[in-house]
């Protein structure tokens, strides 16, 4: 199974690959309201209001090694920051796509 980890399910089933992207746009254009874009070092901001966010160390995103520049989030939850929750990573493109009326391609 090359580099994979162990037990890890696109792994074992590599024909998910293709459909991943698929599931993921599919909830991003379900919560495009929700879509925050990488802004300095750990935080993010909502890309319809501004709103500074942050991943949740809960996240399977936040130990990754690496930030993702768009992400989209189920949820906010308000502790010391606002933190993002059940987020996945996006890609700008899909944002555009979505509705020029609330993404430009300069803002992706």
């Amino acid at each position: 199974m090359g580099h994979c980890e162990e037990g890890h399910l696109l792994c074992i089933f590599p024909q998910l690959w293709s459909k991943w992207d698929i599931v993921r746009k599919a909830i991003c254009y379900a919560y495009f309201h929700n879509a925050a874009r990488l802004k300095g070092i750990g935080k993010y901001v909502n890309c319809m209001n501004g709103m500074a966010c942050h991943l949740h160390p809960s996240s399977a995103l936040y130990g990754l090694g690496f930030m993702p520049d768009y992400v989209f989030y189920h949820e906010l939850i308000l502790t010391s920051k606002e933190y993002m929750h059940c987020a996945t990573s996006a890609e700008p493109i899909w944002l555009h796509e979505l509705g020029p009326m609330f993404f430009s391609v300069k803002d992706c």
